[in-house]
């Protein structure tokens, strides 16, 4: 009986076929734990912003209560000094800080020209968002207006910017 050195064609080509089945596997796997990454951390930057702007409001009681609890031409960069990271929240940077009547918004861009900076596609990141819309109060909306006074947290289909109440 003659011994044989190597591998047949066909052995190499199913080699090579699982190989390519477990790499896609691994991909589509990957593009999803991306997203999840981003969601969770936005929703961690939205916290810190949500603590800076209740230092914001104990700092600038009087300021607040002369514009019936509104922010009174307050933007984002009012919350840069009460962050660990200010670089990270500079106004155009992706992040809004909003006020409808005498409740308080932080909110993050997803889509258009001022959004975060994401590897992963908006809709992606989106949907992973939209499972902790409750335990989080997060409010979707197409535009930089925070949401209306009253609103159920949601975030609708189409949504480029999510909010959390801050105050």
């Amino acid at each position: 009986m003659k011994m044989r050195k190597g591998f047949t064609l066909v052995e190499l080509l199913i080699v090579i076929v699982i190989i390519g089945i477990l790499a896609a596997a691994m991909l589509l796997s990957s593009g999803s734990a991306t997203a999840s990454a981003e969601a969770s951390n936005i929703v961690n930057n939205l916290r810190s912003l949500k603590s800076a702007s209740v230092m914001f409001y104990a700092d600038s009681m009087d300021h607040v209560s002369a514009n019936s609890g509104g922010l009174g031409g307050a933007n984002i960069d009012n919350l840069k000094d009460y962050t660990d990271n200010p670089d990270k929240f500079k106004s155009g940077e992706g992040y809004l800080f909003a006020a409808t009547g005498n409740k308080w918004y932080v909110g993050v861009i997803l889509d258009g020209t001022d959004a975060i900076k994401m590897s992963s596609k908006p809709v992606d990141v989106l949907n992973k968002l939209e499972g902790k819309v409750k335990s989080l109060a997060l409010f979707g909306t197409t535009g930089s207006t925070a949401p209306a006074a009253g609103a159920t947290p949601g975030i609708a289909a189409g949504s480029k910017v999510v909010w959390m109440a801050a105050r």
